[in-house]
This record gives structure tokens, sequence and C-alpha cells, in this order.
């Protein structure tokens, strides 16, 4: 597995670009299945996160206040659970190293949410292990004040419109980017988007939102990578509008302004 070489902040999180995460997701790739760096396939995503990176994976009811889909232990602590049988919550032990996933993630139509969750909590792995660490004297950064969990709450969210606040906010996007990148690499996600425009006897080309046939033919685009990559409608449309495949308006203008390559002349 390729080693990740950055430099990191007061708090021990990395700072990286997404093109380096990029680079980064395409190493694990090709280090633990090589032919999904070729190949549109789903990940076997079970797989690397307990052969591959060795974590282990349990299932609970996680209540908090906000939604959490996932944990990731770090190190030997506490999370709160519901208990079904007794209808109340209570706390179970975690060790470090074990990713603790939320049981409704299991139900078949959340399959790939569950998916990229697992990734996720991957890629903290990967990523963060340096902020999380017992002997960091600066953290206290995890979810709801522990250092040693990092959660994932809610939906993907890492588009370019959102500014990082905090370093929770840097940790979130990282994990999110770094997990899409994985299960959608950038080179088999290209063969992907050649492919389709193929499909469709058209060339390839970015597709700029604001035009009404551009529009229509993202949303094809979209749903024709989710179902190769076993992923999301929203975590495919976001991948495609990181590498510059489908753009709004005034962002296409900026990028040829300032001489940004789009992902289909790669």
């Amino acid at each position: 597995m390729g080693e990740l070489i950055t430099a990191y902040s007061l708090t021990n999180i990395p700072y990286i670009t997404y093109d380096a995460l990029d680079e980064y997701a395409a190493s694990i790739v090709g280090h633990f299945s090589p032919e999904r760096l070729e190949v549109p396939s789903p990940f076997d995503v079970m797989n690397f996160i307990k052969n591959y990176l060795g974590l282990s994976v349990v299932y609970h009811m996680l209540c908090y206040e906000k939604q959490v889909l996932g944990f990731t232990a770090f190190n030997d602590g506490i999370v709160r659970v519901y208990d079904d049988g007794t209808s109340s919550i209570g706390v179970i032990n975690v060790s470090g190293g074990t990713v603790i996933i939320d049981h409704s993630l299991t139900w078949r139509r959340n399959i790939r949410r569950f998916r990229f969750t697992l990734t996720h909590e991957g890629s903290h792995w990967l990523l963060h292990r340096k902020a999380f660490a017992e002997e960091n004297l600066f953290g206290n950064i995890g979810a709801f004040g522990t250092q040693y969990l990092a959660a994932k709450t809610g939906r993907i969210d890492y588009s370019r419109s959102k500014l990082e606040k905090t370093g929770k906010d840097r940790i979130e996007r990282q994990a999110d980017f770094l997990a899409s990148a994985i299960l959608m690499p950038r080179p088999a996600l290209r063969t992907a988007y050649r492919d389709f425009f193929r499909n469709i006897g058209e060339k390839s080309r970015a597709l700029v939102l604001t035009k009404p046939i551009d529009s229509l033919i993202a949303k094809q685009l979209t749903g024709y990578v989710a179902d190769k990559f076993n992923v999301s409608n929203r975590a495919a449309l976001i991948r495609l509008e990181k590498l510059n495949a489908i753009v709004d308006k005034e962002q296409y203008f900026s990028q040829k302004c300032t001489e940004i390559q789009d992902f289909y002349n790669y």
C-alpha cells in the first residue's frame, strides 16, 4: 500500500489536495486490486476493510442527536448504542481498529450507502490515525468531544461550494473524497465516462448544467456511473463534478480562464 506523504497541521490533520488524494487512492487500489483501476466495476469494500486494512466491523443501532451512520475507533473506548431488547440506551466497549456501522445500513435498499460509509471509515483509518493518536496533545477533535472516534454523519457532502471551517470539517471532507476516489478510481471512471458517450453516439465532453440537453445527459451519465460502481447517484454526481466532467456555466468559464483541464481531456 502506498504511504501518505504530506504535511500535517498542529492537530495532525493532513494538508492534502484533492489531486493528491486521487493519486493516493489510485496507489491503494492498484496495490489491493489492480484490475479495478481499469475496469469500471464495484470495489470489494468488505474484503478491503477486513483483510487489507485489518479492521473489525460490528453493527449496532447508533443513537446520537445527529444521524450517525458509522464510527471508526482509533483507540479503545466506548460508544453509545440503542438496545432493542431493553428499549434503552447503553454503552459498549470498542477496541481500536473497529468500525461500528449503524445496522440500518445493512438493509438491502441501503447497500450503496453502506458501501460508501464503510469505505469512508476505512479512509479515516488511512488518513487520520495521527490526528486521533493517544499521544496527540492537540486532539479532542473527534465526534462529540472524543479523541478516539471519527464519525460519519448524514449524507455525502463535500461539494465545491462548501468551506472547511474546522478540523472536523476537513477530516470529513478528506474521508469523503478518498472514499469516492477508491470506489470510483479516476482511470476506471474515465473509461466509464467515455463508454457512456460512445453508447449514446456522442463525443465525450464536459456537461454544462445550464444547457438543457447537457443537464439531461448529466442525469443519465450519473445513473450509468452509479450502476457501474455500485454507488449512490449522489456519490457519482459529486465525483463527476469534482473531476470537472459535470460543471455549471460559471465554473466552466472560470476553468477555461485559469486553464484547468477538463476530465474528458485527461
